[in-house]
């Protein structure tokens, strides 16, 4: 069996690097589209004045709330994928030399960790589902309204 060429590994590791930056970007996409849709409906429904011919603008505020939280949560998935991939390939380039030593990285890193001790700990894809989670709960919120209003 033929040995895998170094120039090999690195362009593996570098469609896996890509295809990480690309979960990320469409999670941000995905984001950024619901706010905006939250956003407008909200007007909408405060437009209505909370009328029970809204109550399914707010169930769909939910709706895209819960969806978004799980795709999300894919996208974190499928980047910790790539993310645990490239880490391989990348001790393989080690394990042949192309790469220095990690003692540089490593010193780096435990000076982030002490410039930041509590955020470094909170893992960013908790926050992006807690805020679909919250739009969710605000769809949620804007149905309650529209039932005591009526």
């Amino acid at each position: 069996m033929a040995e895998t060429s170094e120039e090999a590994i690195r362009a593996y590791w570098k469609e896996h690097r890509e295809q990480l930056r690309q979960c990320e970007t469409q999670r941000s996409t995905l984001t950024n589209l619901l706010l905006i849709v939250t956003a407008a409906l909200s007007g909408l429904i405060v437009q209505q004045k909370f009328t029970l011919n809204v109550m399914p603008l707010c169930l769909f505020v939910a709706a895209t709330g819960v969806y978004g939280a799980v795709a999300v949560a894919k996208y974190y998935e499928r980047a910790s994928y790539h993310l645990t991939q490239a880490r391989a390939l990348t001790r393989d380039l080690a394990d042949r030399g192309v790469l220095g030593s990690d003692e540089g990285l490593a010193r780096a890193r435990a000076a982030h960790y002490r410039e930041f001790p509590r955020l470094h700990r909170i893992r960013l894809h908790r926050l992006w589902v807690g805020l679909h989670l919250a739009i969710a709960l605000y769809g949620l919120s804007l149905l309650l309204v529209c039932v005591i209003v009526a």
